[in-house]
């Protein structure tokens, strides 16, 4: 059987790259749930713990790691249990790559608005042209009359021409963009793959269009079924220019599974994508 150290060891490496905690950290007294694990990550560190030392830890050794303890004792007096007939091989972790570079899309402008008709500009305008050539009418009529000596004809006052009513006219309305219940566009989610191997990487991409950069996400997931809760998965991103989101994630848990992006400030998520493990 492996020593205690060595299982400390490989127990650390495994906990930095799966959760992100201090190497420090990783003591034989601090608890899994302590150092960032979930009842979903528990069950990845087991297993690769587990793969490292080519031996089978089952779900209720697994369940019982409360501590980092618990874990090195989990290998160190192993109880010899085998996996189940028909299991899959699931390999090891891979070296984590650099980190993805940001592609930071401009982000297009808001269409401007289309503008009115000019049917009542221009029947406007053909109002105040006929009541000056109806006042220039009148002046000229009465210094005609004058200059004749028929000043004392009466004559019916020049009425005002009456301006017309303007036509209202249809403006065709353009396909709206699809929004959300307040008017904002909604939140938007793309997954790089729909199927990948387990410890294979994938990308989450998409945007929260009203959201400034900086503002901090965690990416969510559940199995696929039918009353399967949300979970947050171990790795948390930020909003870049224009609120747009991309991330790198793996996991070795076989199975269809949904991830979804929250934003913790607004509490807002995006729409679930479903990717296959296995």
């Amino acid at each position: 059987m492996p020593s205690s150290s060595a299982v400390h060891e490989q127990l650390t490496d495994i906990l930095v790259r799966v959760v992100g905690c201090p190497a420090d950290a990783v003591t034989p007294d601090a608890t899994l749930k302590d150092l960032g694990t979930d009842s979903l990550t528990v069950v990845e560190v087991g297993e690769e713990l587990g793969r490292r030392f080519d031996l089978y830890l089952s779900d209720d050794t697994i369940d019982s790691m409360v501590t980092i303890q618990d874990a090195i004792d989990a290998v160190v007096r192993h109880d010899g249990s085998q996996p189940p007939s028909g299991a899959p091989s699931v390999p090891k972790l891979a070296p984590a790559p650099p980190a993805p570079t940001t592609e930071v899309r401009d982000v297009a402008p808001d269409e401007a608005p289309e503008r009115r008709g000019n049917t009542a500009w221009f029947a406007t305008r053909f109002a105040l042209a006929g009541l000056v050539v109806g006042a220039v009418l009148g002046l000229g009529g009465a210094a005609l009359m004058s200059a004749s000596g028929i000043g004392s004809v009466d004559l019916p006052p020049i009425a005002a021409p009456t301006t017309p009513e303007p036509t209202a006219t249809s403006t065709p309305t353009p396909d709206p963009t699809p929004t959300t219940e307040t008017g904002e566009p909604p939140p938007t989610i793309d997954a790089s793959s729909t199927s990948v191997s387990p410890g294979e990487r994938f990308i989450l991409s998409g945007a929260f269009p009203t959201s400034d950069e900086g503002e901090k996400l965690q990416i969510e997931v559940r199995d696929v079924g039918e009353g399967q809760e949300w979970d947050d998965f171990p790795i948390e991103t930020t909003t870049r220019d224009g609120g747009t989101f991309k991330t790198e994630l793996y996991t070795s848990r076989t199975g269809e599974r949904e991830f979804r992006i929250k934003n913790t400030a607004t509490g807002k998520t995006t729409p679930s994508v479903k990717v296959a493990i296995g």
